[in-house]
């Protein structure tokens, strides 16, 4: 029993100084760092597209005879590329050494310059501080669009790097028609066609996150625009004709947009007319079967294509009425006895084709203008 007793003592004692050498020995009087602040300048003014790249100057604002930064530390977050691009926010990591008597715990980490931010990296410990700074997004002059063409009526650019949205600027004959504004990379230009001529667009860059705004382009080439082939519809409406939000065409057909996405499988009412977009988002024409009703969507190219008609309408050689009231049914195909104005008419109960000229089923008689006498 008392070799036993003999053989623990002596294993704690061990293990007691063991755990004494593993354990890093502070003096009970070392300081705790509760604020390192940073002072970040660019020397030779702030870095743009194109420059090589150069550290700014890191000062300690707070915390300066406390702890110093490890230059040999300092390093780009991602990597040493040789220039600057437009748009990325320069991003440092470095170390920052506590000085003997020192260390950090809990440390808050601050920066003089608001817009440039500053936080701590895991890794940090009592004699280390490890920290990432962020500061703002290298300047740049916007790239200039080199490719513009007509695709129809609509305009197409390539796209470049850190723009946001487009403005693009139509003419006719050599005279401003309009400017509009979309963050595609096309647009549909038709509703501005009003009159004949030869049509031709630029396109420039904008960026949102600083404003700047890059060069023209140079015109397009030439569309000429018929006389007959003018636009004649309603005016287009601010945010209309984009990629992003109205009326688009392409070689198939016109699109809706509204959000950024197609509409598709739906009634639309835009400018004070009804339209419907098909499965495959491209505006319908003509007869279409929808909601267990029968519609007809006007199929000529007058400046109200796609929108569907109401009321007394002669259809391939056939009258038909098309409700015009607002009702939830607005537009369905009529059958059957129908009271218009006050005269009766009956209209075939398959097709909704007017009868005229015969006996309708309760034996009153349609004349030529299909009124029951």
């Amino acid at each position: 029993m008392k070799r036993f007793l003999k053989k623990t003592l002596v294993s704690i004692l061990v293990g007691t100084a063991l755990l004494a050498v593993s354990v890093p020995a502070y003096a009970a009087d070392d300081i705790k760092i509760s604020e390192v602040e940073f002072r970040v300048s660019w020397p030779n003014g702030k870095p743009e597209a194109g420059e090589s790249r150069d550290f700014p100057t890191i000062q300690l604002s707070k915390g300066s005879g406390k702890c110093s930064i490890d230059e040999s530390s300092i390093e780009w977050a991602d990597g040493d590329d040789d220039d600057w691009v437009r748009g990325e926010k320069p991003t440092i990591y470095l170390t920052v050494d506590a000085d003997e008597n020192y260390y950090f715990s809990s440390t808050k980490v601050s920066i003089t310059k608001s817009s440039f931010k500053v936080s701590r990296r895991s890794g940090s410990d009592r004699d280390e501080l490890k920290v990432k700074i962020t500061l703002d997004p290298v300047e740049g002059d916007l790239d200039v669009i080199e490719d513009c063409w007509w695709d129809g009526r609509t305009a197409h650019w390539e796209e470049i790097d850190d723009a946001d949205k487009y403005e693009v600027k139509l003419y006719r004959n050599s005279s401003t028609v309009t400017t509009v504004t979309t963050s595609g990379s096309s647009y549909n230009l038709y509703p501005y066609m009003t009159r004949s001529g030869d049509y031709t667009f630029k396109v420039r860059g904008i960026s949102n996150s600083d404003g700047e705004t890059g060069d023209w382009s140079d015109e397009s080439d030439e569309y000429y625009m018929n006389a007959s082939d003018v636009y004649t519809g309603a005016p287009p409406t601010s945010g209309s004709s984009s990629g992003s939000g109205g009326w688009l065409q392409d070689a198939y057909g016109w699109t809706y947009w509204q959000n950024g996405k197609m509409v598709t499988n739906s009634w639309i009412y835009v400018d004070n007319d009804w339209y419907y977009m098909a499965a495959n988002g491209y505006m319908m024409t003509g007869w279409i079967f929808v909601d267990n009703n029968w519609f007809y969507l006007n199929p000529i190219s007058d400046g109200t294509k796609g929108a569907m008609k109401t009321g007394w309408q002669a259809i391939d050689g056939y009258w038909y009425y098309l409700n015009p009231v607002s009702d939830g049914t607005r537009g369905a195909r009529k059958t059957s006895y129908q009271l218009i104005d006050g005269k009766w008419y009956f209209l075939d109960v398959t097709s909704g084709a007017l009868w005229v000229n015969r006996a309708a089923p309760n034996g009153m008689v349609a004349d030529s203008n299909g009124v029951l006498h």
